[in-house]
């Protein structure tokens, strides 16, 4: 597992599966019981670490690196 995979939390990680399954940041929020702000905060902090600007793409980075199966 590379430094940045291994930098990503696992709080991040479960949001990213979400996304993965087509949640939006207010979906995530309610089964996680956060806000979509924080949601939002998460998504933000794990595009940063994986060095991608779209939500797309970090589903994308994510499947790639094996964060998310």
């Amino acid at each position: 597992m590379s430094a940045v995979t291994s930098a990503v939390t696992p709080r991040e990680r479960e949001i990213i599966g979400w996304m993965a399954e087509g949640k939006t940041a207010a979906e995530i929020g309610t089964i996680l019981g956060i806000s979509p702000i924080t949601v939002n905060t998460h998504i933000a902090n794990a595009k940063a670490k994986l060095g991608v600007f779209k939500e797309t793409a970090l589903v994308t980075a994510a499947l790639r690196n094996g964060i998310i199966r």
